[in-house]
């Protein structure tokens, strides 16, 4: 099986090669003066968003950047991206009726929203699923330590 880590850190590095190309330096720039806004939260575009598909080849990444193949990101959207993470659209929308006054959140892509914009019932239902799966855990850990507890008090009377 091949070392996964240093397979990541080994592409990290050709990532970066690539990213101080003066050919992608020049299409980047195109691409932002092309793509002004972000496609996530409406922030301006510093940089192109690009699909897994397209850090195979060094070509395809640039022709990716060239053709408009990818979204345009603002550098938050784009580190949250990596994270798997987007923009709540409740706070989104807000920052875009606010003209950036407000802040905004991100979420796991399973959620909806943030905590923040949910109804305060949605945010007392889970506080409430949270503390009743904290118990169910506790119940485990007690029993599983009793085990433990009554297994060495019987090795010490051994």
């Amino acid at each position: 099986m091949p070392d996964l880590v240093h397979s990541i850190k080994c592409h990290h590095k050709t990532m970066n090669l690539w990213w101080k190309c003066p050919d992608y330096i020049h299409e980047r720039e195109l691409f932002v003066g092309r793509n002004p806004v972000c496609v996530r939260c409406g922030r301006p575009t510093t940089t192109p968003g690009h699909s897994h598909e397209d850090y195979i080849m060094y070509e395809a990444y640039l022709s990716a950047v060239r053709t408009d193949k990818c979204d345009p990101l603002c550098s938050p959207c784009n580190l949250m991206e990596r994270k798997n993470m987007h923009p709540c659209p409740a706070c989104v929308k807000a920052y875009r009726e606010t003209n950036g006054q407000t802040r905004i959140r991100y979420i796991p892509q399973f959620m909806e929203l943030c905590r923040d914009c949910c109804d305060p019932g949605e945010i007392e239902l889970r506080e409430r699923e949270k503390e009743a799966f904290k118990m169910v855990v506790r119940k485990a850990r007690d029993k599983d330590n009793a085990k433990r507890r009554k297994f060495y008090k019987e090795m010490k009377k051994k």
